[in-house]
């Protein structure tokens, strides 16, 4: 390794690796060699109980110790502390192949900003990759975050990948587990950074332990980390899809175009109605709390959320309370009227009234909704919950 700073860094999260972790060491440093790379190898040992430490500093790695348990975590910190203006980390485990560290490096040279490796477009060799691993779990994850967040790549899931630091930095990376490389390639993708994909050779791996990964738990914590990132997913169609069905069906037996319905029916169409708006509400809060952490993120949602301001969410709010309040009382009086009707028979309703009074319910629901959803909104565009105010003239920290 160079006694300068390294143009690479070959980084490796280590826990519990001894039987392979010299092997991984010597191979990274041969890369270097046979490629003419100053560089370094960082292992951000997470723990290890075993001869992993001693291994790694008596080869000539950098150990950098990560108290906080994770992937994640142990990525993160030795990506910091690494030295090197190209970064490359892949696992221990002599599954992926170091003699490809200097093609990553190389389309970082060309400008990439991200580059990650394809499994499913390159070569894996037999029992590599469970099958349910290969086939199902992380073609979905992909297909996935191609669809929500538009990353365009081929194998979410690659542990092998390369970045140059300024693009580290920029990605401000906070996930501690798994989904680290989910988080990685929404937020690359989100922040438009360029990204290069390269076929590699998948080899099973030399461990003589059972991997750290758990497919289940750790495929629902990618799985969860893409559902609350996208909230036009999770909340927002969905909620769409009830709110616009059950006002549609409600309007449709006002104006009796629907077959003759039942109060059980129309109490089942106002709750599904106002259980959409809630859900799409609750899309709209969850944006906002998404953009504390995604500022980044342009999409229509967030021009919604501009358009749809505290004060004019109270006012539609309002105005729709409002309107379903009067079409409720005018229900009322036509009740009233019908009850006090010359030939009125105790137990007849009179059915336009009551097509009235599922409208004037709904929109009073609803406008209660929108009310107190834009107040509630309005927290995210507080400039004093912010730290964002004014400081006045002559205020002590003026002075």
């Amino acid at each position: 390794m160079s006694e300068e700073r390294p143009e690479v860094s070959v980084v490796m999260p280590c826990l519990n690796e001894e039987r392979t972790l010299l092997q991984c060491i010597q191979a990274a440093q041969r890369a270097f060699e046979d490629s003419g790379i100053a560089g370094e190898v960082v292992v951000a040992d997470n723990g290890s109980t075993d001869g992993s430490v001693a291994i790694a500093e008596g080869a000539g790695a950098r150990v950098v110790r990560v108290t906080a348990r994770g992937y994640g975590n142990a990525l993160r910190q030795g990506l910091a502390e690494s030295r090197g203006a190209h970064l490359v980390f892949l696992d221990a485990d002599m599954s992926y192949d170091f003699a490809d560290v200097p093609r990553f490096v190389e389309e970082l040279r060309k400008g990439a900003d991200l580059v990650i490796g394809t499994r499913l477009r390159g070569t894996i060799e037999p029992h590599a990759m469970p099958f349910l691993h290969r086939f199902l779990g992380t073609p979905v994850l992909t297909w996935l975050a191609n669809l929500f967040f538009g990353c365009r790549i081929s194998d979410i899931n690659c542990g092998m990948r390369g970045l140059t630091r300024e693009t580290f930095e920029r990605l401000g990376l906070h996930c501690g587990g798994m989904e680290f490389a989910s988080e990685m390639m929404i937020r690359a993708a989100l922040l438009r950074v360029r990204i290069a994909e390269i076929p590699i050779h998948f080899r099973q791996d030399l461990r003589d332990r059972p991997p750290h990964l758990r497919s289940f738990r750790d495929g629902w914590r990618h799985l969860r980390l893409m559902l609350v990132l996208c909230p036009m997913w999770l909340f927002v169609l969905p909620g769409l899809v009830m709110a616009l069905g059950g006002l549609g069906t409600i309007l449709a037996i006002l104006l009796g175009v629907s077959p003759r319905v039942g109060f059980l029916t129309s109490m089942v169409v106002q709750a599904v109605t106002t259980m959409g708006v809630q859900i799409l509400l609750l899309g709209l809060a969850a944006h906002a709390v998404v953009a504390t952490t995604l500022p980044e993120r342009r999409d229509v949602l967030f021009k919604v959320r501009r358009v749809l301001t505290l004060e004019t969410g109270m006012v539609l709010g309002a105005l729709s309370a409002a309107g379903g309040g009067g079409i409720l009382a005018y229900a009322a009086w036509r009740v009233f009227a019908f009850m006090h009707a010359e030939g009125y028979v105790y137990g007849q309703f009179d059915m336009v009234s009551t097509r009235l009074a599922l409208l004037g319910t709904t929109l009073l629901i609803v406008g209660i909704q929108i009310f107190f959803t834009s107040l509630f909104l309005g927290l995210f565009a507080s400039e004093a919950l912010a730290g964002r105010g004014t400081v006045p003239q002559g205020s002590p920290r003026e002075r």
